[in-house]
Order: C-alpha cells, then structure tokens, then sequence
C-alpha cells in the first residue's frame, strides 16, 4: 500500500491527454485498419469524442486518413521517434557527417534512415552558398515514391518491403494514377541500381533537385540514403559532381553506420 507521503506526491495526469495517446497507440499496434468507430468502440468512449481526439491529431500530423476512411499514423510521428534517437550516440555522428558533407559540396546535405517501412531524415546541414535550398527537418517522412532518399533505398528493397512503403506512399493519390506511377518508378529504380544515384528533379519540391546514393550494411542490406538538395540551376551545372561526391559519401556512410 502506498504510504501518505507517496499519495501526495502522486503524478496528476489529464485524462484528454491519456485518451488521445490511447487513440495514437491503437492505431499505431493494430493489426488491421481502423475507422474513427472501431476506435471508439475498442477504447469505449463516446464517438462524438473519438472524433474530437481524432481532429485533433490530425490536426497535429500525428494521425492521417486513408481514402477508404480507415487510419494510419501520420508523418509527425517520425519527430517523436527522431527526438528519441537523438539520445545516442550515432545522431551526434551522422550530426556530424553531414555537416561535412554539406562543406564538401556547398549544398544543403542529409542523411535518411530506412526506419519500419518508412525512410526517414536523420540529419542534415544546410550548406554555406547564400542561396541555398531550405525545407527540411529531422523527422521528413513520407512520399517515398517522389523523394530522391525514398527512391535510392526503395531500389534496393525486397519487393515486399518495397510493396508496403509504395502503399503507404501512394495512399494519398488517385487509384487511377497508380500503374503509371509504378511502371515509371519501375524504370527509374533499373537506372538508380545502375547508376548507383537516384535524383528528385523538382518533383518534391519546386526549384529544389534532391540527389541521393543508398548506403548499406555490411551484408549488403540497405540501410538508408545520403543526398543534398540544390537550387534547381546550381543542380543541373554541376549534378555529375554531386552525385560522384555522393556515391563516395554512401559508401563512408556504411563503413560508419552500418554496424549500428
């Protein structure tokens, strides 16, 4: 039994807060897609609530719907899971890193993890030019289909790894799009192997060229991807040099991190 003094010093807890991480979890550990109602009925609260909860985190970017109105965790999560990576050692190392490689190549510079079945930004640097191209942040996630991390690392995916990523990935586009954006991915992923380098040419974002390299672990598992992004000018004049730096930085980058 508790003592007197330890019933004072008790936690107090808010029991919005509580329901609202319950609704996060659940969606996050079920095993099949949920509905705002099946949600409320496994936590047993009222449904008017569970919406409340639920605009809330979408709100947020913890939560995101599914066109068949089913529920998935949403691209803010990955900041949660970032703040909890930062605690060891290897953030300050890939903190580290691609700040030198933001030196080298005078671009903003990153490194992505691949991370469940999402690629994920770990770190990144911007770079020392006064135009420079801006827009990341530690925890990016998501469009893994059109990002040029997304695409380097997707190339080397198993195809079913790569078939859950890609569903995640196109959950917000139009079925109808979906064989065309497939069948080019296909030829794009052929180039990148070759190649060793997958590029973002505007797709992502406009004006910015995204160039990545995969990186891998010592028995040949990719890991992730290391790039830059570049004005869209800067990129075209010089994308044989960035890539040539990159591939170079990749295989640094799993000498380095794929022991982890």
């Amino acid at each position: 039994m508790a003592s007197g003094s330890e019933k004072k010093t008790a936690a107090t807890t808010l029991q919005t807060v509580e329901r609202a991480l319950a609704f996060l979890e659940l969606v996050a550990v079920s095993s099949s897609e949920l509905t705002v109602r099946d949600v409320a009925g496994r936590l047993g609260v009222n449904l008017t609530t569970c919406y409340h909860l639920y605009n809330t985190l979408v709100a947020h970017g913890y939560v995101e719907r599914n066109p068949d109105l089913t529920l998935r965790v949403g691209r803010k999560a990955a900041v949660l899971y970032d703040g909890y990576r930062r605690g060891f050692s290897g953030q300050r190392r890939m903190q580290d890193f691609v700040a030198e490689l933001a030196a080298e190549t005078t671009e903003t510079a990153w490194l992505s993890t691949l991370t469940g079945d999402s690629v994920v930004l770990t770190a990144y640097a911007e770079g020392p030019q006064p135009v420079r191209a801006t827009g990341l942040y530690v925890g990016l996630t998501g469009l893994e289909h059109v990002r040029s991390s997304g695409k380097a690392v997707l190339a080397h995916l198993d195809e079913d790894r790569r078939e859950r990523i890609l569903q995640k990935s196109l959950s917000g586009i139009a079925p109808a799009q979906h064989t065309e954006i497939r069948e080019a991915l296909e030829r794009d992923f052929a180039v990148t192997r070759e190649r060793g380098w997958a590029l973002d040419d505007e797709d992502y974002n406009a004006g910015i060229v995204g160039v990545a390299a995969p990186f891998f672990s010592p028995d040949g598992a990719v890991l992730g991807a290391v790039g830059v992004w570049s004005p869209t000018a800067r990129a075209h004049l010089s994308l044989d040099v960035l890539a040539e730096s990159l591939v170079a930085a990749a295989r640094e980058a799993g000498a380095l991190f794929g022991r982890d």
